[in-house]
């Protein structure tokens, strides 16, 4: 039996992605020797090397591909994938620190500056000492680049104050919000933390190396940037053979597939299951799961990239994914841009001028009314319209929408056309648009589909019976899971119920994975034992969640080791952590739970949220003392959240503590009168202190404020 401060509590729902929380700025500079880098006694590969084993690089890098394949070298090194990564150079970056370069960001003054041909980090704070930091590395080349701070614990920090290329200028890419020492986006928190959250997706055979007792990352890669590895397969074995003269052995042909996958691993807003490392032609939904709309504030209600969400997913809920084009049907793999111009509708037309894949016909003028040539008249400004990140980055939308400017005016979604008309209103675009397409916009099911989602992210009951309907009708995977995925407010239901038990055997890993994490929370978990075996192991994670998350063992050997592989290669975030804890509370491992409690508060410290969830365990384990500190220092971050007083009113309740149990509901109700549940304590404790007449009165507040 749970104890009563978890059974009135709403359940912590320890969700398959990962949310990113926060972590704890360091005081001052430190040195470390970078001892797990390397490979031998006598070989020293420095704090931030090209390669941590030059010997493979040689075998498989692009200097060993270079004499066959010549050409696709020279692409590859004008490519961005290229310049992902690099170490500092007196060359490339002395023009980024001369002169001495400052921003304030946050309320701190930070100086940029070269010292003995060094690169480094000043913080300067009024009546304290100067704080260096060793710039080491570089992220991107153009528009930006992103510099590392070599932190204790060999954790390299991606700076917030940012350099923009073209204007030879520093700014705050996260200008206009605070982000403080402790908080999980602060430059040296965990958030920024390029060891966990970058390095993947910017070097070649990357590998973490998180040692959780040191707190510390000993990570090693093949390259610096994106190199030949991370494409292709069999390499070693192919240059040998070459060598002698055989140029087919070795290498697999991946399918049209297999390539997307390989692209999406960086190319999206994801997960990261696994701690082994993807290779070229598996699976991506064995490796990682991916973010779509059932999330809030990535996507725009539609579907439009809100967040930095990064291709992928909004690319698998578009009509042009569903027919089959695929990434390297409109980009050169090697210099990444796109194999025919954009700028006269060529690469657009290749398909919709004679119907391949399916594609409708179009004749661009009359389709968009207006003249060759012109923004109006392209493709790619209509139907892939750009959003700025980082300040200076604009990056094209993959979802292929029609611009509908009457959702700009209902719920707030951007529209090509007022991005292009700037300086005409929202009601002129919905004019122009009604009369140019306004039947076909009107019976487009983007727009349905937009009201219907706007609704669910509102969680209004309205949206049941469109989720349901939507469900039913539609062809596209990525959308079908979302829609199973934002079902889950909707539980307990069996109509929710109901449609969601075919989607387990749906054809798509996407689908399956979100439908077995949404009944996994309803009365009906059990029907998702079987999804314990699927085939996808984005699956499994989600059907082991679901007993994770009910406080039971995961009853099948083969999915607790991966879930467990998992959690433990995830242990740098707070999330994990919590699992972790919730798991010793579970097993009675107390100091267990609260070294892991102590850890993620760390990673997390001015998230009042992760007080509240760490008390939760905290009171699970029988720890209440600890619950309570842990409920008062949350407290202190949100005095107007009246989640903290309620549970501490419970806590008081439980120690039997009546008369402080009435203090805290009291003040519950009182920072939110419609708390019906806190009434409803509020009645019980006023009735066992023999307040007839209070408890009568709570007792109905509680009726009337659900």
């Amino acid at each position: 039996m749970l104890p009563a401060f978890i059974q009135n509590l709403r359940p912590l729902h320890l969700l398959l992605s990962l949310t990113l929380l926060a972590f704890c700025a360091c005081d001052k500079k430190e040195q470390s020797s970078y001892p797990a880098t390397k490979k031998s006694a006598d070989i020293d590969y420095g704090t931030f090397p090209v390669s941590h084993n030059p010997a493979r690089n040689a075998k498989i890098g692009p200097d060993a591909c270079i004499a066959c394949h010549e050409d696709a070298v020279a692409d590859w090194k004008s490519s961005h994938h290229a310049k992902a990564n690099r170490p500092v150079s007196a060359t490339l970056d002395r023009a980024a620190f001369t002169p001495t370069r400052r921003i304030q960001e946050s309320g701190v003054t930070y100086e940029m500056a070269e010292a003995n041909g060094n690169f480094e980090l000043r913080v300067l704070r009024e009546d304290q000492p100067i704080e260096r930091y060793d710039l080491v590395g570089v992220i991107g080349e153009t528009p930006l680049r992103q510099y590392l701070a070599h932190l204790p614990g060999d954790k390299f920090q991606t700076l917030s104050a940012t350099y923009d290329v073209i204007e030879d200028r520093w700014f705050d890419v996260y200008a206009g919000q605070d982000r403080l020492p402790g908080e999980w986006g602060h430059w040296a928190g965990q958030g920024m933390n390029w060891n966990a959250n970058c390095a993947y997706c910017h070097t070649t055979e990357y590998k973490k190396g998180f040692d959780f007792e040191s707190n510390s990352y000993h990570s090693t890669w093949t390259q610096q940037g994106l190199a030949c590895a991370e494409c292709h397969t069999g390499l070693e074995a192919h240059v040998i053979a070459a060598q002698a003269g055989d140029y087919t052995s070795g290498l697999t042909t991946l399918n049209k597939i297999q390539t997307e996958h390989n692209c999406a691993t960086c190319h999206s807003r994801r997960d990261q299951l696994t701690a082994d490392k993807f290779m070229p032609g598996d699976d991506y939904h064995d490796h990682f799961s991916l973010s779509l709309p059932d999330q809030p504030n990535l996507y725009h209600h539609d579907g439009q990239i809100l967040d930095e969400d990064f291709v992928y997913g909004s690319f698998q809920m578009s009509r042009m994914a569903h027919a089959g084009v695929t990434c390297m049907d409109c980009h050169n793999p090697h210099t990444l841009k796109t194999i025919l111009p954009i700028e006269n509708n060529m690469l657009c037309m290749r398909c919709h001028e004679g119907g391949a894949n399916n594609a409708p016909i179009i004749q661009p003028t009359k389709h968009s009314f207006h003249a060759e040539g012109s923004s109006g008249n392209s493709c790619v400004q209509c139907h892939m319209s750009k959003t700025t990140y980082m300040q200076v980055d604009p990056r094209a939308d993959h979802a292929f929408l029609s611009p509908d400017p009457l959702l700009t005016k209902e719920l707030g979604i951007p529209n090509a056309c007022n991005k292009c008309h700037e300086e005409e209103s929202v009601d002129w675009a919905v004019g122009w648009a009604e009369k140019w397409y306004g039947d076909k916009l009107a019976s487009h099911p983007q727009r349905k589909r937009a009201r219907i989602i706007a609704a669910a992210h509102s969680y209004r009951p309205e949206a049941l019976s469109g989720l349901l309907e939507l469900l039913e009708q539609e062809t596209v995977p990525g959308w079908r899971a979302t829609y199973a995925g934002l079902l889950v407010n909707y539980l307990p239901n069996e109509k929710v119920i109901s449609a969601l038990r075919p989607l387990l055997d749906d054809p798509s890993p996407m689908v399956r994975q979100r439908a077995t994490r949404t009944l996994s929370n309803s009365d009906a978990a059990s029907a998702t034992l079987e999804k314990l075996s699927d085939s996808s192991r984005s699956v499994r994670l989600a059907a082991s969640i679901g007993f994770t998350t009910a406080n039971q063992p995961i009853p099948d050997e083969t999915a607790k080791k991966e879930w467990d592989e998992y959690i433990e290669f995830n242990i740098d975030r707070p999330q994990s952590l919590l699992i972790l804890a919730n798991t010793a509370s579970r097993e009675g491992r107390l100091a267990d739970v609260q070294k892991y409690i102590e850890r993620s508060i760390e990673l997390d410290q001015l998230n009042p949220d992760m007080y509240h969830q760490a008390a939760i365990i905290l009171s699970s384990a029988g720890l209440n003392q600890a619950a309570e500190r842990t409920l008062y220092k949350g407290w202190e971050l949100a005095p107007k959240n009246p989640t903290f007083p309620y549970s501490l009113g419970l806590l008081a309740a439980e120690a039997d503590n009546l008369e402080q149990a009435v203090g805290f509901l009291e003040e519950t109700v009182a920072l939110e009168p419609r708390f019906s549940r806190a009434w409803y304590n509020l009645s019980l404790a006023y009735g066992k202190l023999n307040r007839s007449e209070d408890a009568a009165r709570a007792m109905q507040r509680a009726k009337t404020s659900q």
